[in-house]
């Protein structure tokens, strides 16, 4: 996975996983960074993310009123 220059990260396939927006796109690192000091930007796990290409709408749970 990568972050592009258009705000997406793409997966090992070139496929869109998730868009960042610009303003917060430079706390992110590379999935290959081994250490980050100091520790306290935003971080992203991605390792139970099922809701993804066509099936992202599954994240959306509707408030009940």
């Amino acid at each position: 996975m990568h972050l592009c220059e258009d705000g997406w990260i793409r997966g090992p396939h070139n496929q869109l996983l998730l868009w960042v927006p610009h303003a917060l796109q430079k706390p992110f690192y590379s999935m290959h960074t081994i250490l980050v000091i100091p520790k306290g930007c935003a971080e992203l796990d991605l390792s139970s993310m099922v809701a993804h290409g066509y099936n992202w709408q599954r994240c959306f749970k509707p408030v009940k009123v």
